[in-house]
């Protein structure tokens, strides 16, 4: 995992980035205060977020936690193999909403993002090349970063997102140069740096594309 790891250097505060034609724009935002948040989720994020603009018209808000904790794991096919299944990850606010990684619409709104590694079994092989995924639930669901979920439990509050019997889930890529996004096929990666006990770990979170149907 060397490969993601980096130091946390100052970043610009606004940046845009232009890939095949899209267009794409990160800057830096305030500290998180959107409603219904808890005292524990906005102890628990950075002071300051990213705004990530897609053609002048999708936008997500994120705040991501002042540190990963991330621990080596062996987990063959792993993307991000460090970090635990529910670890909390982050906050998101879609003031237009968007749709996930399966085509399901979640619904404007704030949510939290925990890290789960999608099960290897016949109903999920194939549905993505990584089987790394953020689950978002919604905030009022979800008011403790230090609370841990087993796997049905945490599908189950994500699942409030879509209101279906599926969670909402936001697919990870491999990263690219943090605080920008780049097209990678028919998808839009936003690559963000956390910090970590290693000094710093790189995400790269699928903002825009699906799974083919």
């Amino acid at each position: 995992m060397a490969r993601r790891r980096i130091a946390l250097l100052p970043l610009v505060t606004f940046l845009l980035t232009v890939a095949a034609g899209a267009y794409a724009q990160v800057e830096r935002i305030a500290a998180m205060d959107v409603s219904g948040a808890s005292a524990e989720l906005k102890h628990a994020v950075e002071d300051k977020g990213y705004r990530v603009t897609l053609d002048n018209s999708w936008i997500a808000e994120f705040w991501f936690t002042k540190q990963l904790k991330t621990a080596t794991r062996e987990v063959p096919g792993a993307l991000y193999p460090e970090l635990a299944n529910a670890e909390f990850v982050g906050v998101v606010n879609l003031p237009k909403g968007m749709a996930d990684y399966r085509g399901q619409a979640i619904p404007a709104g704030a949510y939290t993002l925990r890290y789960q590694l999608l099960p290897q079994d016949g109903n999920h092989m194939g549905v993505s090349p990584n089987p790394d995924f953020l689950l978002a639930i919604p905030i009022a669901s979800d008011p403790n970063p230090e609370q841990g979920y087993l796997y049905k439990k945490l599908v189950g509050l994500s699942a409030k997102s879509t209101g279906t019997n599926h969670p909402a889930v936001i697919a990870l890529d491999t990263a690219g140069e943090a605080a920008t996004v780049a097209k990678e096929a028919q998808r839009m990666v936003f690559s963000v740096a956390i910090a970590s006990p290693g000094g710093g770990e790189k995400l790269g979170i699928i903002v825009k594309g699906a799974a083919a149907q």
